[in-house]
């Protein structure tokens, strides 16, 4: 089973009435500022539900009965399946999943080192550089296709991201709802068919609403007809503390959380018990800068702190984290990322993303994937602590060896080193001089090998000819269909 085990340490900063308060606060937030939703299609729900609706100002103030009966309506017990059912991801509280990043646009050529705008090729390599990494359990598009036109490049993204890899792909870009239907229609040729989809989602989709309090029209439109598809949906707040959300991080933590409900409940009138998995990407804003700190240690505490909420509803959480706003991989992009992730696999939440990129989720680095995929694997060991049973405190065992003895010809040696140590790939632990001897090579050096080596023989499993085929056409009519249509 991929994912890894949730850990011993539990990382906890809110009591019971902490998180009553940060609800009821949320309610009240949502009852008496309400939400703007830029969607006629939503509001009609939304008041046809029991909502206060001023169509002119495009708002809804939402009666807390409401969002608490989309709390319990929604499918919260959600198998995020792939397209080789080894790397399902089951979401059922027990296990830490990791995400690559998603939707950069620029890419540090693998070839040059020089930055440039992304393509569908570089969606494609890193599909198949994520595939080979272990600690890669779901696959948001880590760059888009800035070679395609904008008004169908959706598509094509999730086209290229079903073909380059066998796990569970994650969109986050869905701007409108024809655009989510042909969404549908290449999950469902991949899956054989809508009900197949419907059983088996291969591919899941996240919303971002505008903070503070704002939900996009054509993004939860196309989050509706993803969710009444049968596909998870996530809606996926990011609040910035200091500018979109209060500088208080427990009031962006409310700001996220009225966000997210907000958009629930519109889904489950629409789809009522479609899967739901609650998301932040809350951050502070540097006040330095004037930019977002992705990486800071707000982010991790908003992301930890918003997974006790979801936890607390009877949510899987999809949180940010492993950011950074380094340009180049090295010592900033490797203490932003851990110290932005590792609270995170202490509050046990179910998925963290952020492989991959750099300069603030917006730039691939393939190097910085591999080390990103060793420190992960870090933190998760951080966060299993120390078990202490009989097989662990191995007494017997001690006692057997006896003092000047030696533990490393023991059969209890070999049956938990893997289990209890972490295992390195690029880190180097050698001698000063074997280092010297074969180079002197940094961290940097050696994950370049490594995607060299992956780039050069990891094989994915290509999609049936015949599915192929109905992708291409379908990218085809997509295009036709949404530029015809006025949407582009």
């Amino acid at each position: 089973m991929i994912g890894f085990p949730k850990g011993k340490i539990a990382f906890r900063m809110f009591q019971e009435t902490d998180l009553e308060s940060l609800h009821w606060g949320t309610l009240d937030v949502l009852e008496n500022a309400g939400i703007k939703v830029f969607s006629e299609e939503c509001l009609k729900l939304l008041e046809a539900a029991g909502a206060t609706v001023d169509y002119k100002q495009s708002s809804a103030k939402i009666p807390g009965n409401l969002v608490e009966e989309a709390i319990t309506k929604a499918k919260k017990n959600i198998t995020l399946f792939a397209r080789n059912p080894k790397y399902d991801v089951v979401l059922d509280g027990r296990r830490v999943y990791c995400c690559t990043d998603g939707n950069g646009t620029g890419v540090m050529d693998f070839e040059t080192g020089k930055r440039r705008m992304s393509t569908s090729k570089d969606l494609e390599m890193v599909g198949k550089v994520a595939n080979a990494l272990d600690s890669a359990h779901i696959f948001w598009p880590c760059v888009s296709s800035q070679d395609i036109p904008d008004y169908y490049r959706h598509v094509v993204d999730l086209k290229v991201a079903l073909m380059s890899i066998e796990k569970h792909v994650q969109v986050e870009t869905t701007s409108h709802r024809r655009e989510a239907q042909w969404l549908i229609k290449l999950g469902s040729a991949l899956a054989g068919g809508e009900k197949e989809l419907r059983r088996r989602p291969i591919f899941s989709s996240m919303h971002c609403p505008f903070s503070p309090l704002q939900l996009d029209g054509g993004s939860t439109e196309g989050a509706l007809a993803l969710a009444r598809a049968g596909v998870p949906i996530s809606f996926y707040g990011m609040p910035q503390a200091g500018i979109t959300g209060p500088v208080t991080l427990a009031g962006s933590i409310i700001v996220n959380n009225a966000e997210v409900l907000a958009g629930l409940t519109t889904a489950q009138l629409a789809a009522p018990g479609s899967p739901f998995i609650y998301g932040t990407g809350g951050a502070a804003f540097d006040m330095k800068t004037m930019t977002w700190a992705g990486g800071g240690p707000e982010r991790a505490l908003i992301s930890s702190g918003a997974g006790e909420l979801a936890h607390w509803y009877g949510f899987p959480i999809l949180c940010g984290g492993i950011v950074t706003s380094a340009k180049v991989p090295g010592p900033q992009s490797c203490y932003e990322k851990m110290s932005s992730g590792m609270p995170q696999f202490y509050a046990g939440c179910d998925m963290v993303a952020g492989l991959g990129l750099l300069d603030d989720v917006s730039m691939l680095c393939y190097e910085q994937m591999v080390i990103d995929n060793e420190m992960v694997k870090i933190m998760a060991r951080l966060a299993q602590g120390v078990i202490v049973d009989d097989d662990h405190m191995a007494i017997d065992l001690i006692k057997k060896v006896g003092p000047g003895g030696s533990f490393l010809p023991e059969r209890h040696t070999m049956n938990w080193l893997h289990k209890e140590h972490f295992m390195t790939d690029i880190t180097d632990r050698r001698t000063g001089e074997l280092w010297e001897a074969d180079g002197k090579k940094s961290a940097v050096d050696r994950a370049r090998e490594k995607v060299a080596k992956i780039m050069k023989e990891h094989v994915v499993q290509p999609v049936a000819t015949e599915v192929s085929k109905q992708f291409e056409d379908i990218v085809v009519a997509a295009e036709k269909d949404i530029r015809d249509n006025g949407l582009n």
